[in-house]
């Protein structure tokens, strides 16, 4: 692994473990705060190389609302209503659009070869995107960890690839779209955006392919 790898490596595991915790746990104080009190949008730990990214993070740059991005964050992904931007997988690659479908499952497997059981304390499926970050925050981590040789391909970044070709770029990017557009808040907006721009490093760094595949929603 060069150094430029492992600094790109270890730059992706903590925005992912951001990604994480915007899209899978409702906004807080402790976690937005510190977003903008500690400049950390001005502090991205990646090359901000894609527009996607660029536009994302510039819509970030404004601290939010509280009670506007609850109430958005509400809306596109917990209800009561119809969501405005479901985050499962199986709702974009199944017919059916229903959850804990045959994606999920697979999903679900491929967390168990690397040791990952997911548990929140709450009965909820595996491919949720927030959760899918959380994955890829550990498979950089892992990576880090290992003495490869420049000339050898890291096995952690080979399954990565395998992730990200198999499981998230085929329907994620769809996600982030209509959640860019459904939401009304610079800040989620934004988010859509970064994360769209950080997959797209993710593709980058590992020669993942965006698989062409019939999507339902």
């Amino acid at each position: 692994m060069t150094e430029q790898q492992f600094h790109t490596l270890a730059g992706l595991s903590l925005v992912s473990r951001f990604f994480y915790q915007a899209f899978h746990q409702a906004p807080s104080a402790d976690f937005i705060d510190p977003i903008y009190q500690e400049s950390l949008i001005a502090q991205w730990p990646l090359d901000v190389d894609n527009d996607s990214l660029a536009q994302g993070l510039a819509l970030l740059s404004t601290q939010p609302d509280m009670a506007a991005i609850k109430q958005d964050f509400a809306d596109l992904f917990i209800g009561p209503n119809a969501l405005k931007a479901a985050p499962w997988a199986s709702v974009y690659l199944t017919e059916e659009q229903t959850l804990f479908g045959a994606p999920t499952a697979a999903i679900k497997q491929f967390y168990l070869q690397f040791g990952v059981e997911i548990d929140t304390g709450e009965h909820e499926p595996d491919d949720h995107i927030g959760l899918i970050f959380c994955f890829i925050a550990h498979l950089c981590e892992m990576a880090l960890q290992q003495d490869i040789a420049d000339d050898h391909p890291s096995p952690l970044l080979c399954a990565l690839e395998k992730f990200l070709s198999e499981h998230v770029l085929s329907w994620a990017p769809r996600m982030l779209h209509i959640m860019r557009d459904e939401a009304t808040t610079d800040f989620y907006k934004g988010m859509s955006l970064a994360a769209e721009g950080t997959l797209r490093q993710l593709a980058q760094l590992t020669k993942a392919d965006y698989r062409i595949v019939r999507l339902y929603r």
